[in-house]
């Protein structure tokens, strides 16, 4: 049976912008995310409608491996999304994967626990954490791999909202 699941959207967030899609469990958070991020259609299956671009490039013909250079996504549930069972193995684990010289993930991983608030958890269990702790680790793993774009879904009561709503207002590091 297929289904309509993200219609109509048009979004274009400037550059030094934070963004957060929030919106009730079901509306398409999610979805909209691993639309930008190439996992759509690579790993969901479906059919993908439509374009999409970010920042002049195509994340579904680009696929999630070329993307993560440029895009990181954290989802509501950033359990889901970690590798490693310590908090700075888990920061270290994209840029250890990208062959980045050892000081040069030590001094990444070292701003985005600073950035962040969580140098005192370095080595600290993921699962002794907090699930706001946990958010934060997820985060700082998006920061250390300085992306261009990181995404990330906050779910808000139902009566909120019906769909994905898109805040976002002026960042700089």
């Amino acid at each position: 049976m297929d289904r309509l699941v993200l219609e109509g959207i048009t979004l274009s967030i400037p550059t030094g912008a934070l963004a957060l899609v929030a919106g009730p469990s079901g509306c398409g958070k999610s979805t909209l995310l691993r639309c930008v991020n190439g996992l759509v259609p690579h790993f969901s299956g479906g059919t993908l409608a439509g374009s999409i671009e970010v920042n002049g490039l195509n994340p579904a013909e680009l696929g999630p491996q070329a993307m993560s250079r440029h895009a990181g996504c954290v989802f509501q549930d950033p359990e889901s999304q970690f590798v490693m069972d310590q908090v700075e193995d888990e920061i270290a684990f994209a840029l250890e994967n990208a062959g980045l010289p050892r000081q040069i993930m030590v001094e990444r991983v070292n701003e985005a626990l600073a950035a962040l608030g969580l140098l005192h958890l370095r080595s600290r269990r993921l699962d002794s954490l907090s699930g706001g702790e946990r958010q934060r680790v997820a985060i700082a793993s998006a920061i250390a791999s300085s992306l261009q774009y990181c995404y990330w879904t906050s779910q808000l009561p139902s009566s909120t909202l019906r769909q994905p709503k898109i805040y976002w207002s002026s960042w700089s590091s």
